[in-house]
C-alpha cells in the first residue's frame, strides 16, 4: 500500500483551486486592480503571494497562472530579507512574473527592521521602495511577519498611513476595505501546515475571495524542492 501524502500544497491543488473558481465564474484580479474596481464584494478572486524565502519558489506558481491566464500579486522583501531579489535567478523569475501580468509589491518589516537596527522605520520603508522601484512599478505594500517575529509592522503602517501615502503607496494589503469585501483564506501552522480556517474550496460561495500563499510551502513534486 502506497501512503497518501499529508501535505497537498502542490501545483495539482493550485490548479484545482483556479479551475474550481473559473468554473464558478470568479474573475481573477491583482490587489491593485481590486482596489481600482472599488473592492467588489462578489465573484472576484485575489491571489496573493508573500515571497519570504526566495523568488525562485514563485516559478511553478506563475507557470500555473500563465496556463490559466490569471494574474496575481507577489510581495518582495528588501530590508532583512533572506535572499537577494536582484540576483540573476531571482530577477529572472520576477521579470517572468511581471511579463505574465503579476503585480509586484513590497513585503516590508520596516518597523521591526528599524527597531532592531536603530533606523527610523519610515526611512527604512522609503529606502525599500526607492530600491524596488528601480526595477518594478510598486503601488502596494504588505507587512511581513515571521513566525517568531519580534515587532509587528502593521500597527505602524496604520498609524503612519497618511505619511506613507505621500511615498506614492496606494494601498496596504490589510486595509479594511479589502478585508471586509472578501473572504480571507490562507495557509499556516496549526500545529502543522494546513489551511487556517477553511479551504478555498469551502469559501467559494459567491463572495469575493482573498487567498494568501507563501510560495516556499508549495511544490511540484515534493516540499523539499526549495530547501
Amino acid at each position: 500500500m502506497t501512503p497518501e501524502p499529508i501535505n497537498t500544497f502542490n501545483m495539482v491543488t493550485y490548479e484545482r483551486i483556479i479551475q474550481h473558481a473559473l468554473d464558478r465564474s470568479y474573475k481573477f484580479v491583482t490587489l491593485n486592480e481590486f482596489i481600482n474596481l472599488g473592492c467588489p464584494g462578489q465573484q472576484h478572486f485575489i491571489l496573493r503571494h508573500d515571497i519570504d524565502r526566495s523568488p525562485t519558489t514563485l516559478s511553478p506558481i506563475i507557470e500555473v497562472e500563465r496556463y490559466f491566464r490569471v494574474h496575481s500579486t507577489a510581495y518582495v522583501r528588501i530590508a532583512g530579507a533572506e535572499y537577494n531579489p536582484f540576483g540573476y535567478s531571482s530577477m529572472k523569475v520576477l521579470r517572468e512574473a511581471v511579463n505574465s501580468g503579476t503585480e509586484i509589491g513590497l513585503h516590508t518589516a520596516c518597523f521591526e527592521y528599524g527597531q532592531l537596527t536603530g533606523h527610523d522605520p519610515l526611512q527604512v520603508l522609503r529606502g525599500e521602495l526607492a530600491i524596488l522601484r528601480e526595477f518594478f512599478d510598486v503601488k502596494g505594500i504588505a507587512p511581513h511577519r515571521d513566525i517568531n517575529y519580534t515587532y509587528n509592522s502593521l500597527p505602524f503602517i496604520e498609524q503612519e498611513w497618511s505619511n506613507i501615502t505621500k511615498l506614492g503607496i496606494q494601498y496596504h494589503a490589510y486595509e479594511q476595505r479589502i478585508i471586509e469585501a472578501t473572504t480571507y483564506v490562507n495557509e499556516g501552522f496549526n500545529p502543522h501546515l494546513c489551511w487556517r480556517s477553511f479551504t478555498p474550496f469551502d469559501a467559494m460561495n459567491g463572495k469575493s475571495i482573498y487567498m494568501l500563499t507563501h510560495p516556499h510551502w508549495w511544490f511540484r513534486v515534493h516540499p523539499f524542492e526549495a530547501s
